[in-house]
């Protein structure tokens, strides 16, 4: 480790509580103080007790997916400690992964509050080239900050994976000849599940002499997002409809009985989704917005299939394609997104914030090195 790197305080919002809902913050900082980094969680105890030279915050705007009273407690309450925080010489780093809450519920009080924490922040990380341009173009008094694009790592083996797709099939009662799409997680209005059932009955009954199955596994926001889906599924016996939480021990039944996962979004900046797939083998079916065409890039055409509009026939074409590739692989198309390589990236971006007092040339090479964005 360097000396550098022992030396580092963070302060992250969140670290490790989050790890069952999302391992994405657990691989993370783990990982950093594995490189001897410093990392604890936001909270009241530990922002008024200890000194930090880094604040790490993620997802600021999702309380402005419940209530306006929580949403509105909640961001004056961070605005407050991040002032607190760098008024005692702490940097705020700010993850792009998303540019507005998913609702947008509360759109006036929410964009008040991101010209208000925008104004805060002192560098920033994309998780790809394009969501950083999208970050810019939202924000552009960020034009001028440092940004550091640092990829979303892979979640495999940080899930339960030992079902074969034979197995998987029996036990959620699918035929195991079948094709078999499947989207997976909260079922969200923007996320355009409804759309995706309509494409699915559009096929004829048997392509290339199989029934085409669509699983549709996950949390309806609202009761409103639910009757959407059912509407669309009208009793269709292709339509499989897992409308609940799915534990993640059960994540690995729906992800390894399907032949392609499919993502409807009606847009799209990053996508934990797909890459939670691809950790299970599974290719994936997104729109070209966002981060999809440099996942296409790191990942491949034969796993990361990219449309334009979603049409029957684009849907057709990726399940060919998703038949050539076996069901089980040892993961080696995943090596540009390992989470030691995110590891490096974010430890770069802190270390060309926070050491300010290096010699010029020392600061060039750090920022190169992180992938820095002047």
């Amino acid at each position: 480790m360097s000396e550098s790197a022992s030396k580092l305080r963070v302060l992250a919002r969140p670290a490790f509580e989050n790890r069952r809902d999302n391992p994405y913050n657990w691989l993370l900082y783990s990982g950093l103080r594995a490189r001897g980094v410093l990392v604890e969680e936001y909270g009241a105890r530990n922002l008024f007790c200890g000194r930090y030279d880094v604040c790490h915050v993620h997802w600021p705007e999702s309380t402005f997916n419940a209530s306006l009273l929580e949403a509105l407690a909640t961001t004056q309450a961070l605005l407050r400690a991040l002032d607190w925080l760098r008024g005692r010489g702490t940097k705020l780093v700010w993850t792009a992964h998303n540019l507005r809450a998913h609702e947008r519920r509360f759109a006036r009080e929410e964009e008040a509050f991101w010209t208000q924490f925008v104004a805060r922040v002192d560098g920033f990380i994309a998780l790809s080239e394009a969501s950083l341009e999208l970050t810019r173009q939202r924000f552009p008094e960020l034009a001028r900050r440092p940004a550091f694009v640092v990829p979303h790592p892979h979640y495999r083996g940080e899930y339960p994976d030992g079902v074969a797709r034979s197995q998987a099939r029996v036990r959620l009662g699918l035929g195991q000849d079948a094709q078999v799409v499947l989207f997976f997680g909260r079922v969200l209005e923007y996320k355009n599940v409804p759309e995706l059932i309509r494409t699915v009955r559009a096929l004829p009954r048997s392509v290339d002499g199989r029934e085409v199955t669509l699983l549709v596994a996950g949390r309806p926001y609202d009761r409103g997002t639910e009757q959407a889906v059912l509407r669309a599924a009208d009793g269709d016996q292709r339509i499989r409809l897992h409308l609940r939480f799915v534990p993640r021990e059960d994540a690995q039944l729906f992800f390894r009985a399907a032949n392609l996962v499919a993502l409807p979004y009606r847009e799209i900046l990053n996508s934990g989704s797909a890459v939670l797939g691809l950790g299970f083998d599974r290719p994936v079916l997104m729109p070209r917005l966002g981060a999809g065409q440099e996942l296409e890039r790191l990942i491949g055409r034969e796993w990361v299939h990219l449309y334009d509009e979603l049409r029957p026939e684009s849907l057709c074409e990726a399940l060919a394609r998703a038949r050539a590739l076996p069901p089980v692989t040892d993961g080696r198309q995943l090596a540009p997104l390992d989470p030691s390589a995110v590891v490096s990236g974010t430890l770069s971006a802190y270390q060309s914030l926070v050491l300010p007092a290096l010699p010029s040339r020392l600061r060039e090479l750090s920022a190169l090195s992180a992938g820095v964005y002047p």
